[in-house]
């Protein structure tokens, strides 16, 4: 088939290699290119963009893919059918019904759970135990599309949401290279979604990243989890933002919030019923460091609190 990819961050180019394989890929459409680098000068453009330079393939780059000028753009390639990986905007039906075998998008979850922007992290801050990637037809309305194929991924018990993201992308590069082979052959299915299972995952906020004691180990466990890479857990300590990378449940109690013990790689905090040991920690203008060697340079004793 002669497919239109849309997709921008690194997660996307597995699934764009995939179906590169299989298929021509007329063009890709991705987010524009943006200033960074030192003192901000340098151009940065999306890794899906890279790709496709590289393999001289044209790219598109809208400020708005709802402007009719690009809508048109995109339609003189006269593509088959549409994948969107994480493309990073809102599509017009213009385009949602452009291709006459479909816009397809996969998602990070198993829909109707975890409509939205951080599917990933939000499993894991919801202490899911299973999770998966989902193919749909895109509809107007926010991951609300028809359901293609599913595959259903265990989660790992110490995986955190970038780990486990990494593991979605090249398990859900397969499944869209199935479902664009359904697409392909014209019998490709359209489940509706229950909408009596709907949950919703709104960006992610540095708030949201915030250790509460009070809500036990395992949650603060699950949020550590769910916020690394970014924005990363942290909880307050000597007045300053602490932040914490890993750490592992304790079946002891302990009050919440409180040091508990304070050992040679590890500290371990009181969280209720039970206790959380910090394991790998980042103080403010300090490299990341065990929990044990920074309660020791900061002089923490067992009582104090965090």
């Amino acid at each position: 088939m002669k497919i239109a990819f849309m997709g921008t961050p690194a997660l996307a180019v597995p699934c764009l290699e995939t179906l590169a394989n299989d298929h021509e890929i007329a063009v890709v459409v991705t987010q524009p290119d943006k200033l960074g680098g030192r003192g901000g000068k340098d151009i940065i453009s999306s890794p899906v963009k890279k790709w496709a330079i590289e393999s001289g393939i044209p790219v598109l780059q809208p400020e708005r893919a709802r402007a009719e000028s690009f809508v048109e753009e995109l339609r003189a390639f006269e593509v088959e059918a549409i994948a969107v990986v994480a493309y990073g905007q809102i599509l017009p039906n213009s385009i949602l019904e452009m291709a006459p075998k479909g816009c397809v998008n996969l998602h990070f979850s198993l829909l109707p759970r975890w409509r939205g922007a951080a599917p990933v992290q939000y499993a894991l801050w919801h202490g899911d135990k299973v999770t998966g990637v989902t193919t749909q037809w895109m509809a107007a309305k926010l991951d609300a599309g028809a359901i293609i194929q599913q595959l259903k991924v265990e989660v790992l018990p110490t995986e955190t949401s970038g780990e486990l993201l990494a593991r979605l992308t090249e398990i859900g590069a397969g499944v869209l290279r199935d479902t664009f082979a359904l697409l392909d052959a014209g019998t490709a299915p359209r489940v509706p979604q229950d909408e009596a299972n709907i949950t919703f995952c709104p960006q992610i906020e540095r708030e949201d990243a915030h250790i509460d004691w009070a809500k036990g180990a395992e949650q603060a466990n699950n949020t550590i989890r769910a916020m690394n890479p970014w924005p990363v857990a942290w909880c307050d300590a000597n007045g300053a933002p602490l932040k914490i990378f890993r750490a592992t449940v304790e079946s002891n109690p302990g009050e919440a919030g409180h040091i508990v013990a304070v050992e040679r790689d590890s500290i371990v905090i009181g969280a209720g019923e039970n206790s959380l040991r910090l394991l790998e920690v980042q103080a403010p203008g300090k490299a990341k460091m065990s929990a044990g060697d920074w309660a020791r340079g900061a002089r923490l004793t067992v009582g104090e609190s965090l």
